[in-house]
């Protein structure tokens, strides 16, 4: 590769870790209303990573619910407790707008037509479920080092 496509990378890619470091990071708590069973089924044990996609019930937040993703290698990137929806998470995330979403859809089963784009309910919110949401507000949850 010549010189200068290696500098401009190396420096795109300083930039980049930098934006992230110095990025305002937050706590949020709340429930697991819904999860992308797409991303949720889809893991392996290979070198890519591996995404989670979840919709949170959060009080702190003025629009009630917002997205957080969730990316490693490891094959579980949320304990399968907060999935029944009666334990709150709580994530260190900062906001990444790039990812929010207009009018997610939110379903009690998911066939495979639709299952691109749909947010399956956890058990505990399938009898109440969210109402219409018109944006959801996009946070990258911050892996914690063991």
């Amino acid at each position: 590769m010549p010189r200068h496509k290696t500098a401009f990378l190396t420096s795109v890619t300083i930039v980049a870790f930098t934006l992230i470091a110095v990025a305002k990071t937050q706590k949020l708590t709340g429930m697991v209303v819904a999860y992308d069973l797409l991303k949720h089924n889809a893991k392996n044990t290979s070198a890519m990573q591996n995404q989670e996609v979840i919709v949170l019930k959060t009080p702190s937040q003025k629009k009630g619910y917002v997205k957080v993703m969730f990316s490693s290698f490891g094959t579980t990137q949320i304990e399968p407790k907060y999935f029944d929806g009666t334990q709150p998470l709580s994530v260190e995330v900062f906001r990444d707008k790039s990812c929010d979403e207009k009018q997610p859809t939110f379903a009690n089963q998911v066939s495979l037509e639709q299952m691109a784009g749909t947010y399956l309910l956890t058990d505990a919110f399938k009898s109440s479920p969210p109402g219409r949401i018109k944006a959801l507000e996009c946070y990258v949850a911050i892996q914690k080092q063991k």
